[in-house]
């Protein structure tokens, strides 16, 4: 039961759930996967580069500890640290009582120690990581990190002086080659465990490379954070300075002590939620514990109705959170939505319900226990008289990595490699139109993706459809690299993406192009709320709810012979495709294969741990690792085409919503 650094940032998060880390008896859905947050960012190709800035061949000079036993890696690291007084160690393994870390890189000169934090988190020129007391919550985790590191060593090397640094992706730097990305591949051995493959063309330092990782001398900052309260409401007032509040963690810990932390709308996250297992529910006692605003305290079993948490709070900001909280019940049913009312109205661009009336919606519904959807239909036929047939639906799949792909791009730089796109005509026929892919390793996509995007466009004059922002974000982007690459027509494709977006500076500026793209998700968040949704406005869950409250759509998508390449309503990827089932809960998304049940890849390690294809998340980590890893050539076509079907459900969902807000009746 050591402590060590995921066990102190699970302290810092929550000091209850001390009581419930490792132990059996409580459930640990774990949300946030590390492997997989540090494969989709290229954490680990950025771990295996950092080694290179500190050793001209770490793989030669076996810098590495491998071992992941405790025991056996303390004593190597302590064996690799004494051999000289001029050593880099990388992965070393300390401890100090019960506290147990293990370092990205420590470099030794004489009794100077380097402790270095390799982080793919990218840094700019003007960031600041304390204005006046206050910790910026986007640094957080990485300067607590850092800290906790610099105190078990200092603890554990009083004979060495601790120099702490963190090692970051510099954003202002560029690549001076292709394929720094293609030079790390990503494996798993026998046993499971991911490794990286370092190509052996790859020189390290001498190869300018390395230029956009950007040391940071951080002793200044860990001394200012060792004095000031961690943020957290919930640790006692003499417990709450950083060199206090480490050994009380510690101590609670160890002796499985309870320290009960206030209900916050943090807990809608708790990885100690119980889903359907005879384990205990850490989350459950911690809100049955609480004293609750005129009921005091309730039993686990009463738990089973919508919870404040499960409150839309889109738009609000913080001060709908707080205004939540600050009422101290536990139901929606128990909110008072007068208390929730904002203190500034809304953008008026989509006409309907404001934020603070849906959520009113939401709590109403609750309460009355209604499943009836709510559908402003006469101010959605207003506020769509204007679009123009065909209607045309468009989602992008793109990347986002640490260290570039291509020569020239700064490290988390959008790559957009994967396009859909299908029209509804006035006639209501229905046809996938078009897609794009890039799949190819070490291939600049962006610009042949806007091609491609703008030919398919520009096949009709009709009103465009994105489903959130993530489209328009993405395009503006494109439009940047475009003015500095500069290829051949680039003056007609940045004309294309200024007509179909939309753009805010700094200065409050606003462009909005004479073809804009109609925001699908704001149509619905303005028009149509469906107590089968909850508080959600996710396409993956408006998707089902629409199904669920239009007879019409059953009807229309259950049948076996409406879609497919040379059926009513055409596709490119489907042969034939039923997307309402009983078995799938008349959910489309899941009537698609997780990875490991795609036939022909049952027996690929590489993508077991992307989950189902219907999660957005598992396209770019796809693509990611098709980048980056081994794989057969059966297996990349395999992966292409799922990604491909995955994709196109994207913009027929638009569709099927869209069918069903025509097809509703108003309802107040």
């Amino acid at each position: 039961m050591m402590f060590t650094k995921t066990i102190f940032n699970e302290a810092l998060s929550c000091p209850t759930k001390l009581f419930y880390t490792k132990n059996d008896e409580y459930e640990n859905q774990q949300k946030e996967d590390s492997f997989l947050e540090a494969l989709a960012k290229g954490g680990y190709q950025v771990g295996e580069l950092a080694k290179y800035k500190y050793s001209n061949d770490p793989i030669t000079e076996e810098i590495t500890v491998e071992t992941l036993d405790y025991s056996e890696a303390i004593l190597i690291t302590n064996s690799k640290l004494n051999e000289s007084k001029n050593v880099v160690i990388a992965e070393g393994a300390f401890s100090f009582k019960n506290f147990f870390v293990r370092v990205d890189i420590l470099v030794r000169d004489g009794n100077k120690l380097k402790l270095i934090e390799v982080k793919s988190k990218s840094i700019g020129k003007n960031d600041v990581f304390i204005k006046g007391d206050k910790v910026k919550s986007s640094w957080q985790p990485y300067l607590y990190d850092l800290a906790f590191q610099t105190y078990v060593l200092e603890k554990a090397l009083p004979n060495f002086e601790i120099d702490p640094y963190l090692l970051l992706i510099d954003k202002d730097e560029k690549a001076s080659a292709d394929g720094l990305n293609q030079l790390f591949k990503v494996k798993k051995d026998i046993n499971g465990r991911t490794s990286i493959v370092v190509d052996k063309s790859f020189k390290g330092f001498n190869s300018g490379n390395l230029s956009i990782l950007r040391e940071i001398p951080m002793r200044e900052t860990i001394n200012k954070l060792n004095t000031l309260a961690v943020p957290n409401v919930n640790v006692p007032l003499e417990n709450s300075q950083l060199v206090d509040f480490i050994p009380w963690a510690e101590a609670l810990h160890t002796t499985k002590k309870r320290h009960w932390s206030k209900p916050s709308i943090q807990c809608k996250n708790c990885n100690y939620k119980k889903s359907h297992t005879l384990k205990k529910c850490g989350f459950s006692e911690c809100w049955s514990n609480h004293n609750w605003e005129k009921i005091g305290k309730i039993a686990i079993n009463q738990l089973n109705e919508p919870l404040i948490t499960d409150l839309w709070m889109g738009l609000g900001g913080a001060k709908i959170s707080k205004n939540v909280m600050s009422q101290n019940v536990p139901y929606i049913s128990m909110l008072d939505s007068d208390l929730l009312k904002p203190t500034s109205n809304s953008d008026d661009k989509y006409p309907g319900m404001t934020p603070h009336e849906r959520r009113v919606y939401q709590i109403n519904s609750v309460k009355s226990k209604s499943s009836s959807y709510i559908f402003l239909k006469e101010k959605f036929m207003e506020f769509s008289k204007d679009w123009k047939y065909p209607l045309n639906m468009i989602d992008f799949e793109t990347s986002t990595v640490a260290l570039p792909y291509f020569k020239g791009m700064r490290p988390y730089e959008t790559v957009a490699f994967q396009f859909s796109h299908h029209i509804m005509h006035e006639d209501g026929n229905v046809e996938h139109f078009n897609d794009y892919i890039s799949w190819e390793p070490n291939t600049y996509p962006n610009v042949e993706f806007v091609k491609e995007l703008k030919k398919s466009l520009e096949s009709n004059g009709g009103t465009i459809f994105r489903y959130a922002a993530h489209e328009n974000s993405v395009l503006n982007k494109i439009k940047d690299d475009l003015m500095q690459i500069k290829p051949d027509g680039f003056e007609e494709l940045i004309n294309f993406i200024d007509e179909i977006t939309e753009y805010k500076n700094n200065e409050g500026e606003r462009r909005e192009g004479k073809r804009n793209m109609v925001d699908l998700a704001e149509v619905v968040r303005s028009f149509y709320y469906s107590p089968f949704a909850g508080g959600s406005n996710s396409i993956k869950q408006i998707l089902p709810a629409i199904i669920n409250d239009c007879k019409h759509l059953r009807e229309r998508y259950s049948n076996e012979d409406l879609y497919g390449k040379s059926k009513e309503y055409s596709s490119l990827n489907f042969e034939n495709h039923t997307w309402i089932t009983n078995e799938t809960n008349h959910d489309p998304y899941k009537t698609l294969h997780s990875f490991d049940k795609i036939e022909g890849l049952e027996n690929t390690e590489l993508f077991d741990d992307l989950g189902e294809v219907a999660d957005g998340s598992a396209a770019m980590m796809a693509y990611n690792k098709l980048q980056w890893s081994y794989i057969s050539d059966k297996e990349r076509s395999l992966l292409k085409k799922a990604l491909l079907q995955y994709c196109e459900l994207d913009t027929l969902a638009m569709v099927i919503i869209m069918q069903g807000l025509f097809s509703l009746e108003e309802r107040e």
